[in-house]
């Protein structure tokens, strides 16, 4: 129980020190208000209390990216098999979801002539690898395949241009 105290203190203190520096206080008036040892003391204070909020920050920013992803994988999954069927509503939605997707993952910031190795394939696959295994990301179409039916043969069409 006086470990918790102690550490409840210990972040009392370090919020304050790091209000007081934001307003603009001294490290040295700050170790002698908060009774730090030494205004090195206090700044190195405030450098962990950024720091740990600068981390706080992104992995809420990463938390929130997975929602994301995720919400446009289960709304992927829920039009993807009127996609196969040729639907148009359900193809355009579906190029809306991904369109969603790479703009959340950065990919329509690639410049497209500027891949290294000239293969945007391989860029874009390597990156979404590492995407997916970063925020640990299940991979839609890969699941999707595996569980797919193979349809063979062609299609037919009636004059109206639906399918028969």
């Amino acid at each position: 129980m006086a470990d918790q105290q102690r550490k409840l203190e210990i972040s009392k203190r370090r919020h304050q020190a790091l209000q007081m520096r934001i307003a603009g206080v001294s490290p040295t008036l700050i170790a002698e208000r908060l009774g730090y040892s030494s205004p090195q003391a206090a700044s190195s204070d405030v450098t962990r209390a950024l720091q740990k909020a600068a981390k706080q920050e992104q992995m809420a920013a990463e938390e929130l990216l997975y929602l994301e992803i995720n919400r446009l994988d289960r709304m992927m999954a829920s039009v993807w098999p009127k996609v196969i069927k040729g639907e148009v509503n359900a193809v355009e939605a579906a190029l809306k979801i991904v369109n969603k997707r790479s703009s959340l993952l950065g990919l329509d910031l690639i410049h497209r002539n500027g891949a290294a190795d000239n293969d945007m394939a391989s860029l874009l696959g390597n990156m979404l690898l590492q995407l997916q295994e970063r925020h640990r990301v299940p991979d839609p179409d890969t699941d999707f395949i595996v569980q797919a039916d193979v349809i063979q043969g062609e299609i037919e069409y009636d004059d109206a241009g639906g399918e028969v």
